[in-house]
């Protein structure tokens, strides 16, 4: 296998980072993916920093090891703010490519002064959204809102539920009120559910994520280091630590039969 196809892996607590990956499919759709759904040990957010640490670091060492991947892609906010930095030094020849809530360009489009981010506990109270909002959000004030058990229903598959719609109700109103006019998504899960989240603000307010940046981003990296793959036939590969089984609903309806292989691993 040459460098180029060599493939680029994903990974996630569990479905979240899947909307990243299809992203980086429609910019790349040559490169080769293998995505890895750690749903055993989902959620992240809750967890500490070093157990976060602990856990990525076996993700990326498997991926490394079994699908000799060319760039990893930690498609989860949590992950990302605790122990990416953490990565780049323990495996200082691999690339990496993170995601961070979408607050810079949150705040360059308010028009009101202040902008919401919906994400987990880890992500807000991190030193990265600390750093984010000081570096970025001068003009504005952002008011973040730790969003305590979505992630877990979101895993769950069922992404037009009542209980989902009043969980993202309760969390949203209290930054209306705010008379917020943007509203970031700041973790990967939430934007499965982005289109619920448009119908419960006003039209006024424009809900954004970083899956398209991530995506450009990655071809960047790709590109300086001379691994763009832009020829040839893509496969796809669907990887949980964890129950398959309960997946099969979810990949249909995020995926529409994008993945030709999934399959459960031991880490």
């Amino acid at each position: 296998m040459t460098p180029h196809d060599r493939p680029i892996g994903v990974f996630d607590s569990g479905i979240g980072g899947l909307g990243v990956l299809k992203s980086i499919v429609k910019l790349l759709p040559h490169e080769n993916l293998v995505y890895f759904a750690d749903s055993m040990r989902c959620p992240y957010g809750p967890r500490s920093q070093k157990e976060i640490q602990e856990i990525i670091y076996s993700v990326v060492s498997y991926l490394l090891k079994h699908h000799d991947i060319k760039l990893a892609v930690a498609a989860c906010n949590s992950a990302t703010v605790a122990g990416i930095d953490f990565l780049r030094k323990e495996f200082p020849n691999l690339p990496f490519v993170g995601v961070v809530p979408v607050i810079k360009p949150a705040s360059m489009l308010s028009e009101t002064g202040n902008i919401g981010c919906l994400a987990t506990d880890m992500t807000v109270r991190s030193e990265t959204q600390a750093s984010l909002i000081e570096n970025h959000a001068g003009n504005v004030t952002v008011h973040n809102m730790a969003c305590h058990g979505l992630v877990e229903l979101i895993e769950g598959g069922d992404f037009q539920s009542v209980a989902l719609e009043n969980m993202l109700k309760e969390y949203i109103h209290p930054l209306l009120d705010k008379e917020i006019d943007v509203l970031a998504l700041g973790c990967t899960h939430y934007t499965l559910v982005k289109d619920m989240v448009e119908k419960l603000v006003p039209e006024s307010v424009k809900v954004m994520d970083s899956n398209d940046p991530v995506a450009r981003r990655v071809k960047d990296v790709l590109s300086q280091a001379n691994l763009l793959r832009e020829s040839g036939i893509a496969h796809y590969e669907f990887l949980v630590h964890g129950d398959l089984n309960r997946y099969e609903r979810s990949l249909a309806v995020i995926l529409d039969g994008l993945f030709t292989s999934a399959r459960s691993v031991t880490v």
